[in-house]
């Protein structure tokens, strides 16, 4: 998320940028990130089970306003009092019309993923009479072209500041073993599994077959 806002621009302060896919690690860093530089956000989430504890999770976090996918009247009708000039396109598919509904005018929208595995929808009269720029973004590529650049610097040093204050915190996960592979595979879609050498190393498992 801090690449992208390097590369295409983000609001100023007390701008509003929108996001769908706001319950995803990229989306959580979104939040934190705008709350930290006093960007405000209208995040998108799917409809789902448990998802006012999700609403509720994600506004801790520093999101001013939490939408689900079908409450497209009042997302509207927010954003147009409250116009976001950047969004941020996880989903893809026809959620893209979503988003360019409730940009302004010369506003851009980021597209880095494509969660829907449908094409991206993108009516003519929203992007041609209200202006709206499209990028694409793809961190390997980002990565490439600034590696050990002052850019990069500056980015990952400002993540840096962002963690040891505490205004940027990971997504929830579990750390694990590599020998703990199965179990880990079993609970992926129930929340992020991250496997970690010094717990492997350990282990005593490792040690055994060491």
């Amino acid at each position: 998320s801090s690449g992208i806002n390097a590369e295409y621009g983000k609001p100023g302060r007390g701008g509003w940028v929108i996001q769908n896919g706001a319950n995803s690690g990229v989306g959580r860093a979104v939040i934190q990130l705008c709350r930290a530089q006093g960007i405000r956000t209208v995040n998108i989430i799917r409809d789902r089970e448990g998802v006012e504890e999700l609403r509720s999770e994600l506004l801790s976090l520093g999101g001013d306003v939490v939408f689900t996918s079908s409450q497209r009247g009042e997302m509207e009708q927010f954003c147009r009092e409250n116009t976001p000039r950047l969004a941020l396109n996880m989903v893809g598919g026809r959620d893209t019309i979503q988003l360019l509904k409730c940009l302004g005018d010369k506003s851009s929208l980021v597209t880095y993923g494509a969660m829907s595995n449908s094409p991206m929808s993108v009516p003519f009269g929203l992007q041609v009479f209200k202006d709206i720029t499209l990028y694409s973004y793809w961190m390997t590529r980002w990565t490439k072209k600034h590696a050990r650049s002052e850019l990069e610097d500056e980015m990952f040093g400002k993540l840096a500041e962002f963690y040891q204050s505490g205004e940027l915190t990971p997504t929830p996960h579990r750390e694990n073993s590599f020998y703990d592979f199965s179990d880990a595979l079993d609970n992926a879609f129930k929340l992020k599994q991250l496997f970690v050498v010094d717990k492997t190393l350990s282990d005593s498992r490792y040690q055994d077959y060491d």
